[in-house]
């Protein structure tokens, strides 16, 4: 079953453009790896959020440890050394770079990845596992071949064959995920469950039970971490918030609630992150 990436009129493979959203420590990330990020096909729309590529070139120079706040979605990878399957994350996702790399990533729109894996996505939540038990295919020969392609356009084309053929039946539900999903992100106002459940015309039980099901973590979960990245992002933009006010907007019923959920998740209080990210 052939499939068609988008391109430009002049044939070349679309970049996705967009934040830094999610990858802490933005500035110092960019001088350590270099991130791409494309769309798929319009066969893969519902289901993909976007192919990645990250490559490194740390030869002669100290190994660097990326760190991440995962967006709700389940993530496949391929370097040539293994490929894997990512459950949400529910903490903050380390990768070490050292040496030179690249890695094939393909992260799928929330709730996506149920119709692939064929069972609730929870069971996989904050776990790996070997992507051959998801892609039979994906082989050491697939990675072998995948990452010797000279060329982003060829991987990805790769990686989005190997997904065509498993392309699953249509679900109603993936829509109505990311409909919601993309609400809570973008309305700061939105901080409880019930206030989404009545929005979308939902009983709140069959809501945490949608997102058990297919995202892998509750709905609240969801919120907070959208606001925790954002709270990431304005604290390494180099102009300090107030950070009781910043709370309140981010909708936390005081600061200290802010503060314990930024500094589980993040592992620096946001005072310290921001400091860390100014370092030389």
């Amino acid at each position: 079953m052939a499939s068609c990436l988008q391109k430009t009129a002049n044939g070349e493979l679309i970049e996705k453009p967009g934040t830094q959203r999610g990858i802490l420590d933005s500035m110092h990330a960019q001088r350590n790896f270099a991130l791409r990020r494309y769309y798929p096909s319009a066969q893969l729309a519902a289901h993909i959020e976007h192919y990645w590529i990250v490559t490194w070139d740390l030869r002669g120079a100290p190994a660097y440890t990326a760190e991440v706040l995962p967006h709700p979605s389940v993530n496949v990878a391929f370097t040539r050394d293994r490929g894997w399957v990512t459950g949400v994350t529910t903490g903050k996702y380390t990768y070490d770079l050292e040496g030179e790399g690249i890695v094939l990533g393909i992260q799928f729109r929330p709730g996506a990845f149920r119709p692939f894996l064929g069972r609730p996505v929870s069971t996989i939540t904050d776990q790996t596992l070997p992507a051959g038990e998801v892609f039979p295919i994906a082989t050491e020969d697939f990675r072998r071949a995948l990452l010797e392609q000279s060329s982003d356009e060829a991987i990805v084309g790769a990686g989005e064959a190997l997904l065509v053929d498993r392309l699953p039946a249509p679900d109603a539900h993936i829509g109505l995920i990311n409909d919601i999903v993309a609400l809570v992100r973008d309305d700061r106002s939105l901080s409880q469950v019930s206030t989404v459940a009545e929005r979308f015309g939902l009983p709140e039980r069959t809501l945490q039970h949608l997102f058990s099901s297919y995202v892998g973590v509750g709905l609240k979960w969801v919120i907070r971490r959208y606001r925790v990245m954002e709270a990431a992002e304005l604290a390494e933009a180099g102009t300090a918030p107030k950070w009781t006010a910043l709370a309140h907007d981010l909708g936390y019923s005081d600061q200290a609630h802010f503060t314990n959920d930024f500094t589980r998740i993040v592992g620096r209080a946001p005072s310290e992150h921001a400091r860390y990210a100014a370092r030389d």
